[in-house]
Formats: C-alpha cells, structure tokens, sequence
C-alpha cells in the first residue's frame, strides 16, 4: 500500500526505538504473542509514555480473553489471526482515513472479500458472537435481575412466546452455542442487545468485560469488512 514498514523481532528493541523517536511512525501493528514481551506489556508501555499513535492488535482466537485489556489501552484495530492481506489492508485503510491520509485508490481494488479464507474465520468468529450474546445475558441476569424472556421484552428485540406457563425465546436460544447460530445471523440485533444491557447495567466488573467483548467483536467484523459503525450490516453469510 506504498507505505514505508520497519519491522522488529525483538519487542524490547522496537520500544527502544519508539520511545526515542515516536514522529518518525505513523502506526503501530503489535502481535499479542512476541518473545520477550507480550504485546499488551509494550502497548502499555507506549500509552503510558503518552504516545496515542494508531495501534492494531494482531491476535489469535485462542488468545482473545488475553487481549481483552487491550481494548482499555486503546487500539485502532483488531486483526484475528488467520487473516488474509485484504482483511489487513481494509483495517490499515481504516487507520489512513482517520489519520487524514490521502486514498490513492478505491479501497474495493485491494481488498479481498473475507470468503478467500472464510474456514479459517468462520469458526472464531462464531465463538464471538455466542460470547456477547451469553455475557450480555448473564450481565442482565445479575445486575437487572432478568432472565432472557424478561430482557426479550424489555428491549423489543427478540420475540418471546408463551409455552405452557412459561416464555420462551426461542431464536435468542439458538444463538447461545455456536452449534446452534443460525446459517445468516443478524449482527445488528446482537450487537443491539448489548448496546442495550449495557445502557441499562451500573458500572462493574461484569459490565466491563461485556463492553469488552462488544467492541473486540465491533473490531473483527470490521477487520472483515462486515460491518463498520457507519454502515451496519443485518447479516453476513458463512
């Protein structure tokens, strides 16, 4: 993408040099795993050094929970490995726009569509969406005192019908496990339920972690190019 890129084996060594010349970067791509260092320890190190350049994460699925706190540091970005160069290409573009950089060419022209790599994805992401759905209920549950059909109609998102003597939500259901998310979820409405739950809930330690999980997965379909909080999307297909 034309730009110029100063890679670092060493953590220890790239910090070394940020920290003594942090204007000649615009960006910093930081793997969560690197020898030495953990890329949380050195984005820690660099905001508290007060240095607020762009940060995207490159982190696995198996290592989400860890790079959690990340999202509290501030990042620009998160890039879930496997990725495809489109994906990282749609999130740098991302960082170039809100640095003010010129676009030398329609984006469309570089970046792949996500189905170049969908096995990879598919099942991480899935795993994601079951996670803000599963906090967001069990966030509601402890400090609204809720259940599902309580926060179904509550928040008018889910339909809750009548079973015998007792609701039942049904379609909420099925997104609590990945075996069971529908072959077309509708992310809006995910993403709704904890914008909801989290409108609702006092500030805590759950509160947080939900708010957490929201924004990683804001940042991985974004990194896809499936929704961004301009233009958001009812449904992508696996």
């Amino acid at each position: 993408m034309n730009h110029e890129v100063q890679s670092y084996l060493a953590p220890k060594e790239a910090w070394k040099f940020l920290q003594k010349s942090p204007d000649e970067f615009d960006a910093v791509l930081l793997d969560l795993i690197m020898p030495g260092m953990s890329g949380l320890a050195l984005l820690r190190k660099i905001r508290e050094a007060g240095i607020s350049l762009p940060i995207v994460l490159v982190s696995g699925y198996a290592d989400l929970e860890s790079s959690a706190e990340a999202v509290h540091w501030g990042i620009s970005g998160l890039l879930i490995k496997p990725f495809v160069p489109g994906q990282m290409m749609r999130t740098l573009a991302k960082v170039e726009k809100d640095l003010g950089m010129p676009q030398v060419a329609p984006l469309e022209k570089h970046v792949g569509h996500p189905d170049e790599n969908v096995e990879d994805w598919q099942e991480g992401l899935q795993g994601q969406i079951t996670q803000v759905m599963n906090e967001s209920i069990n966030c509601w549950n402890a400090y609204c005192g809720g259940n599902r059909a309580n926060l179904a109609e509550r928040s008018g998102l889910w339909k809750a019908n009548l079973d015998g003597t007792s609701l039942r939500t049904r379609t909420m259901d099925r997104y609590m496990q990945p075996q069971t998310l529908p072959k077309h979820p509708n992310i809006k409405k995910v993403l709704a339920t904890a914008y909801f739950v989290l409108d609702n809930c006092t500030p805590s330690s759950r509160r947080f972690k939900l708010e957490t999980k929201t924004r990683m997965l804001e940042f991985t379909l974004d990194a896809l190019g499936l929704w961004s909080p301009q233009k958001k999307r009812d449904t992508f297909r696996f």
